[in-house]
């Protein structure tokens, strides 16, 4: 069986039963006090063959997490074999450590003080490297702040850089991903941090300790970064790369390499991508790692800075003009094409035309709060995730849809989405939901990408903004990132409603705020919602338009085999016990 070097490395959460390593001899545990005397559960592992006092110095991974020390911080020792030092660390309020866990804003300085303290240790180079997955990487994202002199390198994956947009798209809230991991993760914390992170839906500066925006040009390492298209965390991730490679201390620029596959957190998907190995990954994502952390040297010059996979329906169609592998200097520049919307319910480069008759200024939908839309796919965590197919839903009163005809000739799309709507309501609040999807000639409709925008925070700033019944407003919306090709015979659909739940919390179009326990807070508003599509209101999507042929080579072959990579390497016991691995690796996020 040749499984990719990813499953020989990346599954060391359950690496250490799998391979039955005894630590006890290597391994010592501390109760590490910060700065504030509240202490820390940290765990030092060292390399096999170390003894205590013979002078030898270690270069030191370091991970911090709310998982415990049998979670995500072992697959920090994924890095010990190659010679490093690796401590765990878990984060205020969770695992064995004290205090409480204050949602990644103490985390700048605790990760400082630990590291701080690995450098004072007899067996230090002084020289100290961070990993971090999930959340883990979300607190690694919070140590450039405090500009730690020993810090000379990063690896993260599926995380991220920023933390507003990634629970709060365009001010709507993401009720599943915050509420579920919270719950899960601190849940005898869990009505305080949710307290806390709903008081704060607005952008204000509470979200600064988790917002690296601006703060850039303090990176002055290597730098090295995993993302997913269906990951909870893309947008952060890409903030992260786009920062560390661009605003960061000049020699430090266009170094940091980004893999980006299909799916991220969002395992489920990866059985529609049929050229992913296991569970729609590559062996390249650790081998960057084990790149940045100075373990390998780079071993193929067809591998730059930006490799990602290019995603498109999974049938004979889309497999004949997606799904590969593709590898770049920098993201292709696209041409950002306008898709207009159109009273007859279809989409088109075509700008609206009174003359048509067709043409109509707008369209008319009832939302009512008590009844959502329920969530069908996305980008989510703990539900359903992906590619999901939106016919059910798209069927329903309160959702109006927009397609083009069938495309001749394949679209290739490769970067940010964005919507530009003209809405109004009778509402003073509510939602306006945007769904990309591509139809099959089959009916199937899967989602490219979805988001909201919840009105009242429309324009951003500190104090929401109502609307007036009858008034037309602009609303602008990020709907994240892809790089997909939708195939010839097939469609392109819009789907916009006003709830998409559990996914995104359901607005009553009240006003109240979230976190509101006043008796109208609970009152459900149903609201008339119109989207205009008219020559003087023309509501549309921006489309990042790329030539797959000069813009996104095809790399043959991503597959990169521990064989291939390190043919001494034995890797008979995890492939016998695969199952059992990737049972455990799905479990902590």
């Amino acid at each position: 069986m040749a499984f990719s070097l990813f499953f020989c490395l990346i599954v060391a959460i359950t690496v250490v039963v799998a391979l039955s390593i005894d630590y006890k001899d290597r391994s010592f545990q501390y109760m590490q006090p910060m700065r504030d005397g509240v202490k820390l559960h940290s765990r030092v592992i060292f390399p096999r063959g170390h003894v205590d006092g013979d002078g030898q110095k270690y270069t030191t991974i370091i991970d911090r997490s709310p998982y415990g020390a049998d979670g995500l911080e072992l697959i920090n020792d994924i890095f010990m074999p190659f010679g490093f030092v690796t401590v765990g660390q878990d984060m205020r309020g969770t695992g064995q450590s004290e205090g409480n866990f204050t949602i990644w804003h103490q985390d700048g300085d605790d990760g400082e003080d630990l590291g701080n303290w690995v450098v004072k240790q007899r067996w230090s180079n002084g020289k100290v490297f961070s990993f971090g997955a999930s959340a883990d990487g979300l607190a690694a994202f919070t140590l450039p702040t405090n500009g730690p002199q020993w810090l000379n390198a990063q690896y993260t994956v599926w995380s991220s850089s920023t933390g507003y947009p990634v629970i709060y798209p365009n001010g709507a809230y993401l009720e599943n991903l915050a509420d579920a991991w919270i719950k899960s993760t601190v849940p005898d914390q869990s009505d305080e941090c949710l307290d806390i992170i709903k008081t704060h839906e607005m952008n204000d500066d509470w979200w600064l300790p988790v917002d690296l925006t601006g703060k850039f040009n303090l990176v002055r390492w290597s730098s090295a970064f995993w993302a997913g298209w269906y990951d909870i965390f893309l947008v952060g991730n890409l903030h992260a790369y786009n920062g560390f490679n661009f605003e960061s201390q000049e020699e430090f620029r266009h170094q940091s390499m980004l893999l980006i596959d299909p799916c991220g957190h969002c395992q489920d998907a990866a059985e529609y991508f049929s050229q992913d190995i296991i569970f729609g990954r590559t062996a390249l994502s650790l081998i960057q790692g084990l790149q940045t952390f100075g373990v390998v040297p780079k071993q193929r010059t067809d591998i730059l800075n930006v490799t990602f996979y290019v995603m498109s329906s999974n049938d004979e169609a889309g497999r004949a003009v997606g799904q590969f592998w593709t590898s770049l200097e920098k993201f292709p520049e696209p041409v950002m094409t306008r898709f207009y919307i159109h009273g007859d319910k279809t989409a088109s480069t075509l700008k609206p035309n009174p003359q048509s008759a067709t043409y109509s200024e707008s369209s008319t939908y009832t939302y009512d709060p008590a009844d959502p839309m329920p969530s069908r796919g996305g980008n989510n965590l703990n539900m359903p995730c992906g590619p999901l197919d939106q016919r059910d839903i798209d069927s329903r009163s309160d959702v109006i849809t927009f397609e083009t005809d069938a495309f001749f000739e394949e679209l290739a799309l490769t970067g940010p989405i964005f919507a530009h709507l003209y809405v109004s309501s009778d509402a003073i609040d509510t939602d306006f939901m945007v769904r990309v999807s591509d139809v099959y000639p089959t009916g199937e409709v899967r989602l490219l990408q979805d988001s909201a925008v919840r009105m009242r925070w429309r324009e951003g700033g500190l104090t929401p903004q109502f609307m007036e019944a009858g008034k037309v407003y602009e609303a602008h919306m990020s709907i994240w990132n892809t790089s997909y090709i939708i195939a010839p015979t097939h469609k392109l659909r819009v789907g916009i409603s006003s709830s998409n739940y559990p996914r995104f919390s359901i607005n009553r179009n009240n006003g109240q705020p979230l976190v509101s326990t006043a008796p109208e807070a609970f009152v459900n508003v149903t609201a008339k919602n119109s989207i205009f599509h008219s020559a003087a209101y023309p509501s549309h999507l921006l489309l990042p338009v790329v030539d797959k042929k000069l813009q996104l080579p095809k790399i043959n072959d991503i597959r990169l085999t521990a064989k291939t990579m390190y043919p001494d390497l034995d890797l008979s016991v995890i492939e016998n016990r695969m199952p059992e691995i990737m049972k455990a690796f799905r479990g902590p996020f």
